[in-house]
């Protein structure tokens, strides 16, 4: 993966296929590391990168699973971190 590349939240919402709402509430609830950029004097734009992609795709597999969302959010970083929290 390059992690130099980063995304849009409407491109990371059709890679997905998550409203672009949802992934704002999740970025805001539960994913702090996502890059917020500062556009302007009142805009933040969200960027994402591969790695962030791939934690949205496997908290949605949890999801699909039963998982809640605080455990599929769990679960998930720990698949990327190779089990450590």
């Amino acid at each position: 993966m390059e992690e130099d590349r980063t995304y849009s939240i409407g491109r990371v919402a059709n890679m997905v296929r998550v409203p672009k709402f949802k992934l704002r509430q999740w970025c805001d609830r539960y994913l702090p590391e996502i890059q917020k950029i500062k556009v302007g004097e009142l805009m933040v734009q969200r960027r994402f990168t591969d790695r962030d992609v791939e934690l949205i795709k496997r908290i949605l597999a949890y999801r699909n699973r039963g998982f809640t969302l605080e455990a599929a959010i769990r679960q998930a970083r720990q698949d990327l971190d190779g089990g450590k929290e």
